[in-house]
């Protein structure tokens, strides 16, 4: 298995017309480069999690009441036929943010959508020993299967990194991560993109005006959240 991840960072978030996606997307593709799940044909690659949450749904809340040291925990996919997933802790603290990663086995993953928690002992491994004791402590349950269609691109001069998010789906039944005909319910519209930047330090200028930052509102937004929707309420 792969070592752990963590990564430290500031997230921007916007909704963006898709036309505009359109133009961003060109732009970058001469500037930035590709990121190296993409597949051509599909004008980027799937990203599917499995987002858990305590019985009160505190990670719902806690977002949706903006409290500002918050955590949410997901198994994360790119196809349903992978042999291995990752585990992710995602936490924000003011405004950065810290993404935890493990690897794991696809049997171990299957394990623990079911609600076998134990699996996470079997690595040794310090971020699924802490999911493990707030799981066990709070009593975290698989609530919802988000998935989207990303075209992402980096800059590695600044480690900037930019997402276009498009067609999010969500299900909150037949929570199943690896289930290759799964059935997902839009939760925004078609001409609708989420755009994210991700970054370290800074944002230079030149970037900041080459994807138009100004003329768009940004936007504390939550792809768990949207995906909750069937649950809490109805999305833009």
């Amino acid at each position: 298995m792969e070592h752990d991840i963590k990564v430290n960072r500031k997230e921007l978030k916007y909704y963006i017309p898709y036309r505009e996606y359109i133009i961003l997307s060109k732009l970058l593709k001469k500037i930035f480069q590709k990121d190296k799940y993409s597949k051509e044909a599909l004008g980027g690659y799937l990203v599917r999690s499995l987002y858990f949450d305590t019985i009160d749904d505190k990670s719902y809340e806690d977002k949706v009441g903006g409290i500002e040291e918050r955590s949410k925990y997901r198994l994360r996919i790119y196809d349903p036929a992978s042999k291995s997933v990752k585990f992710e802790i995602k936490s924000k603290t003011d405004s950065m943010v810290t993404k935890e990663t493990a690897i794991i086995s696809r049997d171990d993953a299957e394990e623990i959508q079911k609600g076998n928690y134990e699996v996470m002992l079997r690595y040794n491994n310090q971020v699924l020993n802490k999911a493990y004791i707030e799981f066990r402590k709070r009593s975290y349950r698989p609530v919802v299967i988000v998935d989207y269609l990303r075209e992402a691109f980096f800059y590695d001069a600044n480690k900037i990194r930019v997402v276009f998010d498009r067609f999010l789906k969500s299900t909150p039944l037949h929570l199943d991560l690896f289930e290759p005909d799964a059935i997902l319910m839009p939760q925004l519209k078609n001409d609708i993109v989420i755009m994210e930047i991700k970054y370290d330090n800074f944002i230079p200028m030149w970037i900041k005006q080459l994807l138009q930052i100004p003329s768009f509102e940004r936007s504390a937004i939550s792809k768990y959240v949207i995906g909750r929707l069937d649950t809490f309420g109805t999305a833009i």
